[in-house]
């Protein structure tokens, strides 16, 4: 009963913040926000592609890693090129991640000529599970491997189907278009469940890796219902009840590492193309 009076609280509160706009909320907005979280996972899946802008900050100094790439949300496909940013800026680190389904394939490069656990010059690329290469390249690619053992960065977006419960935030603006904000807690073995059978694998390793807990996040929705940013907090085992109004710092009093994905230009076609046999180093 509590939650029901939640839900439509939420509600009444999200069609007054509209009211007050001068319009009425797209209907996609509408309803409990729960099922609006869930439904907008099927709508940007549906896209069939999109450009993704990646950011994870480990602290208020920017410190982490951030790049661009496409996903291809049919195939679970996905090219990622990113760098180190803060403080380890002045590594001067590059790193490529290809996703392709359960498997991933990751390269690095820098001015001392180090890269991947393993790799030679001609066969650059360290291939595996998730698990396998975020356990051996953890040393050369941390933070990056914490964010390599989600599921892929298309598959995240399944992951708001384990929405278990919804707080609206209200309208922002993202990339110039209003959005409605909601925060989160999402149960990835809901998530799984939730799944077509062919995203649950992804899902459930993710879930084996990171245990048993409500993972706080915030989702920004465009007025076709599509996810154009998806914060999670990169420790979900942290307290913290939400990333809401870019907290930074958890009820521990720690620094919130957070990972942002921005979704745009859907629907543009995604060049993704896998490493051959032939230039890669299986991880252990």
């Amino acid at each position: 009963m509590k939650r029901a009076a939640a839900s439509a609280a939420a509600a009444f509160a999200l069609a007054a913040l509209f009211a007050g706009c001068g319009g009425p909320s797209p209907a996609v907005w509408r309803g409990s926000p729960v099922s609006v979280v869930r439904a907008s996972a099927d709508r940007t899946l549906a896209a069939s592609t999109a450009t993704v802008a990646l950011t994870l900050a480990q602290n208020t100094a920017g410190t982490g890693v951030s790049g661009t790439g496409a996903v291809d949300f049919a195939s679970q496909q996905a090219v990622l090129s990113l760098g180190r940013t803060g403080s380890a800026a002045a590594r001067d680190d590059r790193f490529e991640v290809v996703v392709n389904g359960g498997r991933d394939y990751v390269m690095a490069a820098s001015p001392s000529g180090a890269g991947m656990p393993g790799t030679t010059a001609g066969r650059p690329w360290l291939a595996g599970t998730p698990a396998e290469i975020a356990a051996t390249g953890h040393d050369r690619i941390a933070p990056l491997d914490t964010l390599i053992v989600r599921p892929g960065v298309g598959t995240a977006l399944a992951l708001l189907r384990g929405a278990v419960d919804a707080l609206v935030y209200g309208g922002q603006e993202v990339r110039g278009e209003g959005t409605l904000r909601v925060s989160v807690h999402i149960d990835l073995q809901q998530a799984a469940r939730a799944s077509p059978p062919n995203q649950r694998p992804a899902l459930l390793e993710a879930a084996a890796a990171i245990g048993p807990v409500l993972w706080p996040a915030d989702v920004w929705i465009d007025q076709r219902g599509r996810v154009v940013r998806l914060e999670m907090a990169e420790d979900p085992e942290l307290h913290t009840t939400t990333t809401r109004g870019n907290l930074f710092i958890t009820d521990d009093g720690n620094p919130l590492a957070l990972t942002d994905l921005d979704f745009y230009d859907f629907g543009v076609a995604a060049k993704i193309s896998v490493p051959l046999p032939g230039q890669v180093v299986e991880a252990e």
